[in-house]
């Protein structure tokens, strides 16, 4: 999954670019990199202050690499704005998948990180799945005709509908640690969240004027295509975990 950001982060940048935005790529891929190694090789428990004082590190770096590139004054701050969003909607929630493969709950069943990711996909796949049939048998009302003109309202109503389907049929099958209307919730609040995220990365691309964030999946688009919902739905279900942690 890093691998996969990593590339979804370049395409990222790359569609910054094709909008008319200066974007340091190579220091933000540099960043990413080094975020999501220390997310998989975490070298202790990070605190407030190492946290913030990273985060300005990276957003002071951006800013002195566009004024030494030499980008124009007008389109600077909108150059340093999408680079430092590229890090927080994309290398974020993939140390947050990291974080969730880890997870555990005192007194729950084993391996409960990796039925929690699995759980995520089948959810993401199933809004997916449910939103194209059902938008292509009864779809009439276009959702985001300026941005997604082939998404429908009621392509959307079916996907959440699906999605809470298949999060409470994997509740019941591998996940007793949910109920199956807890399951349902947290699927619905993290595909609707997955829908947001799809829409968001057809807005990036109207606005870089591309049909495909990349081209290293063929018949399928960018790493990016691939992702974008996923990476909305990620720090949803993070949070229904931890607020099981706390219960």
């Amino acid at each position: 999954m890093g691998v996969v950001g990593l590339g979804a982060l370049w395409e990222f940048l790359r569609l910054a670019e094709k909008s008319g935005l200066p974007v340091p790529k190579w220091l933000v891929l540099a960043v990413g990199t080094a975020t999501v190694a220390v997310a998989v090789f975490p070298p202790g428990a990070p605190s407030g202050i190492g946290v913030g004082g990273a985060a300005f590190a990276v957003a002071a770096a951006v800013s002195a690499a566009l004024l030494l590139s030499g980008a124009r004054p007008p389109v600077s701050m909108a150059g340093a704005g999408a680079s430092l969003l590229a890090v927080a909607m994309i290398v974020v929630p993939v140390c947050a998948l990291v974080w969730l493969r880890r997870s555990s709950l005192p007194g729950g069943g084993a391996a409960f990180g990796p039925r929690m990711i699995l759980f995520l996909l089948l959810s993401v796949w199933g809004c997916d799945s449910f939103a194209y049939y059902v938008g292509r048998r009864l779809g009439r009302h276009r959702l985001a005709p300026t941005v997604s003109p082939k998404k429908t309202v009621e392509g959307a109503v079916g996907g959440l509908l699906g999605s809470m389907a298949v999060a409470a049929g994997a509740a019941l099958l591998f996940l007793p640690e949910f109920s199956a209307v807890e399951a349902a919730i947290v699927g619905g609040l993290a595909t609707s969240a997955g829908q947001l995220g799809d829409l968001v990365e057809s807005l990036f691309k109207r606005g870089a004027s591309v049909k495909d964030s990349g081209i290293f999946l063929p018949g399928h688009g960018g790493f990016y295509d691939r992702v974008d919902s996923l990476l909305f739905a990620v720090p949803v279900v993070c949070g229904a975990v931890l607020i099981k942690m706390a219960a």
